[in-house]
């Protein structure tokens, strides 16, 4: 039997770490993984990990060392704490190490900013096509702006310099307006922060407020990506109210700044904004004023021209008024004269078609009258002989109903029959002999019958 060959665990470390560092050859190469996890002391250990069709697919651990990880901060700047965290994906020059005991590892030299830059500008077209497909790009664009904007919707973070700034502006206004801001408190920046940002604006009445303002402090360019959220975004431009942002980048446009319906480089920018908005509003509102002042001044020197002229008229009006008066007088009396003939003649013609009129009149009424009567009459006359008819008209009916009734045909179909001696009726069974020969007549047909007996009544 062929002896066993026996290897001890770390001859099989030695030659795997072996035949890495021959495949490798201590070269370094560019490796693209997402940050599972990371811990940061004086080193960083990392869990490195790839995903495909939403399952794991390779997972293998890494690791800064203290000096590289200082220069690699001082590299990203404030990009760093964006870059360096849980569930970033991140592009990363490395070499392989393989330790007996802690097994196989990349040691991180080198990490490239301009990849998360480029994969923020990818996700932030592909949230800005989205939205335009979705027809929202532009709908909070075209809400209407309030012509002073008093009660503010507040979006930020309490505490911060951002919110301090944007309340001292607008609360210390040069020109005493009164602001009634209500803040709806939310991270900015972070993990949760696109999270906390949807729950605020989803807290919002929009019938309570005049606009919605967001707001927040300075930062790197990858602190804008809870302002590039999808969700976010769809929620605020379908507002029912103007949203505002101050985001606080001179440089870089969220999308949150680009479907809003005004953006602003800072906080401080914004409330400027809604001030400079009353003011304008003020200055319009003082400038009618003016301008209806000087129309009343214009309109009370047109009208004291008039009154003068009205009173001159006045003076002068009472005597011309006099004389068209008396020259009317004088017309209205020959006038007057003239009719009064002219009606008296009229009346004298009237009066004797009265006249007239009174001559035959008793006549021509009495044979109207009678006339009528007569009409009257006739009518009545003709329904009273009407009524009488139909009366009779009814009586001879009962009658001929009551002859058919008691007609012999009737009252034989009833069951009576006619029994006849010698062609005559019978009427008393007295006057009947036994052997009689007797003809009896039914409603149909007849029969001959010869009497054996008789049976007078008692009467008989």
């Amino acid at each position: 039997m062929e002896e066993r060959k026996i290897y001890t665990l770390r001859q099989i470390g030695n030659a795997i770490k072996k035949r890495i560092e021959e495949a490798t050859q201590g070269a370094s190469f560019w490796v693209k993984a997402e940050i599972a996890s990371i811990s940061v002391g004086k080193h960083a250990y990392l869990e490195l990990v790839q995903h495909q069709d939403g399952e794991k697919v390779a997972v293998m651990r890494g690791a800064i060392w203290m000096t590289t990880l200082h220069r690699i901060r001082q590299e990203l700047g404030d990009e760093s704490r964006n870059i360096l965290k849980d569930g970033v994906e991140i592009l990363f020059l490395a070499k392989t190490n393989y330790h007996l005991v802690y097994g196989l590892s990349l040691v991180i030299e080198e990490i490239d900013l301009s990849f998360n830059i480029s994969e923020l500008e990818r996700r932030k077209r592909e949230t800005i096509a989205k939205l335009k497909e979705e027809g929202l790009y532009d709908r909070n664009r075209f809400m209407r702006l309030p012509m002073v904007v008093q009660r503010i919707a507040l979006v930020a973070s309490h505490g911060t310099a951002a919110y301090a700034d944007f309340m001292k502006h607008l609360e210390h206004n040069e020109h005493g307006y009164r602001f009634h801001v209500r803040l709806f408190r939310s991270a900015v920046q972070g993990a949760t922060a696109a999270q906390e940002l949807r729950a605020a604006l989803a807290n919002i009445d929009t019938d309570r407020f005049d606009v919605v303002v967001f707001i927040r402090g300075g930062g790197s360019k990858l602190d804008l990506e809870p302002y590039n959220d999808l969700e976010l975004a769809r929620m605020a431009a379908q507002m029912r109210i103007p949203v505002l942002t101050g985001i606080g980048h001179d440089v870089d446009i969220s999308v949150l700044d680009l479907i809003a319906h005004g953006h602003h480089k800072t906080p401080t920018a914004v409330a400027d904004f809604i001030v400079d908005k009353a003011l304008y509003f003020e200055t319009s509102m003082t400038g009618m004023l003016v301008q209806v002042h000087n129309a009343m001044l214009t309109s009370f020197s047109d009208r004291k021209d008039q009154l003068s002229t009205f009173k001159e008229m006045m003076a002068m009006r009472p005597t011309a008024l006099c004389r068209a008066e008396r020259g009317n007088l004088h017309t209205y009396t020959g006038q007057f004269a003239r009719s009064i003939t002219d009606r008296i003649a009229i009346s004298g013609k009237m009066l004797d078609a009265h006249a007239r009129d009174l001559a035959v009149l008793p006549r021509n009424k009495l044979v109207l009258l009678e006339a009528a009567r007569i009409r009257e009459l006739s009518t009545s006359l003709s329904g009273i002989a009407q009524r009488g008819f139909q009366l009779l008209l009814g009586r001879l009916q009962g009658m001929d109903d009551a002859i058919q009734f008691l007609s012999p045909d009737k009252l034989l179909q009833r069951g009576f029959s006619i029994t006849r001696k010698d062609g005559s009726a019978v009427m008393d069974a007295g006057s009947l002999q036994p052997g009689d020969r007797l003809e009896t007549t039914f409603a149909h047909g007849k029969a001959w019958s010869t009497i054996n007996t008789i049976e007078p009544d008692e009467e008989g």
